[in-house]
């Protein structure tokens, strides 16, 4: 069995690890879930698999017994979440431990799988690797095997912490998506969390004379009252999302480099975009351009209101040529064999399963 470790679930985001869990089950593999807390996003999709989550407040009498037993085994200043999730490896006879994020769930889940003497698996994404703990180096030291999403990051991680890390990128399938039928007036797309690295602002501010109307999927705070050319529409569920992207004409998500230095890795909904059929409009961020280039949309520089807002009137006056560009990038996934079970065999491949 292999348990995935996750740090919030459920989630409405984080899909490419859910689509890769649903995966490595279909494929035979046993599969539990661990998550150390819940987003509580409404419209998360379940995945059908058992979840396990640490009790709360009174909840862990009954677990004190085998809490203690587990503490006796290598006594120590130990993080109540550690012992906890070595018990679970123990009743569930996990054979390996599989963590998204080189984040905190990471750092618990490594102890854990040291103290049962199990190999931890760790796929580094994008805040984990640009905003990183300060163990990263060390974590990233013990994962087996040590993954990534792009190639943007394996040379990231070469070159500050000289580790090595498998280059397995998500996927989506493109039979999931209808065909694209653009309503009038026409629709611009964006959806994300509402994070600086998402460059939102940047969108919104940009929106200011294009005469189209923006459906902005994602948590947005308490504003002043944006433009009425923007509809915020809160975040919702994948679902809903992929209607959403059958009314577009493009999808925009100008990300930039946070102040903190936080910044997206490869986006997946840029990749449910691109298999909608969509033409992109995304800066050079992180491995980006890795997907996206001038052939399937526009790259803009990140943080350029007035070009952002003239690649959007360009899409408006040609919407022909916009519609030929989102045909490539639906071509584009499909050459490049970027989908779930891409994904999936090259997960099993690393774990020495053929």
């Amino acid at each position: 069995m292999i348990l995935y470790v996750l740090r919030y679930y459920p989630t409405l985001t984080e899909t490419f690890a859910h689509d890769e869990i649903r995966g490595v089950a279909a494929a035979g593999v046993p599969v539990a879930l661990a998550a150390f807390g819940s987003r509580g996003d409404p419209g998360a999709e379940p995945l059908g698999h058992p979840v396990y989550h640490p009790p709360h407040r009174w909840g862990w009498l009954p677990w004190l017994p085998a809490l203690l037993k587990e503490w006796f085994r290598r006594p120590g200043h130990i993080v109540p979440r550690v012992l906890w999730l070595a018990v679970l490896l123990r009743r569930l006879k996990v054979q390996r431990v599989h963590v998204h994020f080189a984040g905190e769930a990471a750092e618990w889940a490594a102890g854990a799988a040291e103290r049962v003497g199990l190999p931890i698996g760790i796929t580094v994404h994008a805040v984990d690797l640009f905003k990183p703990r300060p163990k990263l180096g060390k974590l990233l030291g013990v994962a087996t095997p040590l993954v990534t999403i792009s190639a943007y990051n394996q040379a990231w991680i070469r070159r500050l912490y000289g580790l090595e890390a498998a280059i397995v990128p998500c996927g989506v399938d493109l039979e999931h998506f209808a065909e694209p039928q653009p309503e009038s007036p026409p629709i611009l797309l964006s959806a994300g969390r509402w994070v600086p690295k998402k460059g939102f602002p940047i969108l919104i501010d940009a929106m200011t004379g294009v005469q189209a109307i923006l459906e902005l999927y994602s948590d947005i705070p308490p504003l002043p009252p944006p433009p009425p050319s923007v509809r915020p529409m809160g975040l919702r569920s994948r679902r809903e999302l992929h209607a959403a992207m059958a009314r577009a004409t493009a999808f925009v998500l100008p990300c930039v480099v946070a102040p903190d230095g936080d910044q997206d890795g490869i986006p997946l909904v840029i990749l449910e975009a691109m298999a909608a059929g969509l033409p992109v409009v995304t800066t050079p961020v992180s491995g980006i351009p890795e997907l996206v280039d001038n052939e399937v949309g526009w790259l803009v520089p990140p943080g350029d209101v007035e070009t952002l807002r003239s690649v959007l009137v360009e899409i408006l006056k040609n919407p022909e040529d916009a519609r030929k560009r989102g045909e490539r990038g639906r071509e584009r996934l499909r050459r490049m064999g970027r989908n779930v079970k891409a994904q999936v065999q090259g997960m099993l491949e690393l774990w020495g399963r053929p």
